[in-house]
């Protein structure tokens, strides 16, 4: 759900650095996926995790300055 006191442009360019982090990730996984003893699915799985737990970080900070 958008934050209605956000500016249109943070929303969207949130959504598009989000969007080529993962790219990102992914592209990653598929090219050099092999040279690692996990599955791609574990990959993935792992590469989520780590982008969910930087975000999660990075929210906590913001929310302890009063920035959010």
């Amino acid at each position: 759900m958008a934050d209605p006191g956000a500016r249109f442009g943070f929303d969207f360019v949130t959504t598009l650095v989000g969007s080529g982090l993962t790219l990102l990730v992914s592209a990653g996984i598929l090219r050099y996926g092999s040279r690692f003893q996990w599955t791609t699915t574990e990959l993935y799985a792992i590469g989520g995790g780590g982008l969910l737990v930087i975000g999660l970080l990075f929210g906590i900070v913001l929310a302890a300055a009063g920035l959010k």
